[in-house]
């Protein structure tokens, strides 16, 4: 079965073979294989051959410089994307973990949570107060923009001590807000700054393309690949004197 089934496909190579030649060379059976036309299907088969490499050598060339303008292009807007992102994290920033919770006040590394409002750390202003007669503590939020929460404490819930500790606790996370606030403005100031030179950082795409214009001018301005071609169609006109069929 194993041979049987060689001889199948070697008949069927054979076949396609054949009938390729005859597609090649139209006109019959002994224009496509006698000896006596071997010369004229040699002028056919090496204008094609001329016309096919010249053509594949500049299509080769044209899609290169293509390819090279698209990578330029490609890392030209990945790094404006990058540095983009870098500036949204550093314009957006997060709470941060949790470090404690008193009453209504949950406390994280840049934010407080008051219920369900978040009011930032960044320049808030924080103080303890004591009404002794009401046994009742007070924590005073008192944001950039001049409004003021109150939050207060009884101390038989919450004791003296733990709602001091706690305001303490705040304050220390406002002054690490802050010094990483101006960190983060210089950041800031030098992502920008980037971000700018990266946007001009054209030069690339730039020459990219000048080779690529140059490439397809030259291919415009030379002659070769039309003569090739020319020649071509006069092996085709030959072969089809000869055989009153036109090839390919």
């Amino acid at each position: 079965m194993i041979v049987i089934g060689w001889a199948i496909t070697v008949a069927a190579l054979a076949v396609a073979w054949v009938l390729q030649r005859l597609v090649r060379y139209p006109g019959g059976w002994r224009y496509a294989f006698h000896e006596e036309h071997r010369a004229a299907r040699g002028a056919l088969r090496d204008a094609r051959s001329a016309v096919r490499q010249l053509d594949r050598a500049a299509r080769r060339e044209r899609w290169q410089a293509l390819a090279g303008v698209q990578r330029a292009e490609w890392a030209y807007r990945r790094r404006i994307r990058q540095v983009e992102a870098e500036l949204w994290r550093l314009r957006t920033p997060h709470r941060g973990e949790r470090i404690g919770q008193l009453g209504d006040i949950t406390l994280y590394e840049h934010a407080l949570v008051v219920r369900e409002d978040e009011v930032p750390l960044a320049d808030l202003q924080v103080r303890f107060e004591l009404a002794r007669s009401a046994h009742w503590s007070y924590v005073y939020l008192t944001q950039p923009d001049g409004r003021e929460r109150m939050e207060r404490y009884e101390d038989q819930a919450h004791p003296e001590d733990a709602v001091r500790r706690f305001t303490v606790q705040i304050q220390n996370a406002v002054a690490a807000t802050d010094r990483l606030q101006q960190q983060r403005a210089e950041e800031i100031s030098a992502c920008e700054a980037e971000l700018r030179a990266a946007r001009k950082a054209t030069a690339p795409v730039e020459a990219a393309q000048e080779k690529l214009a140059e490439i397809r001018a030259r291919h415009d301005a030379d002659l070769e690949l039309p003569h090739a071609r020319a020649a071509l169609e006069d092996a085709r006109s030959a072969w089809a004197d000869l055989t009153g069929r036109r090839p390919l």
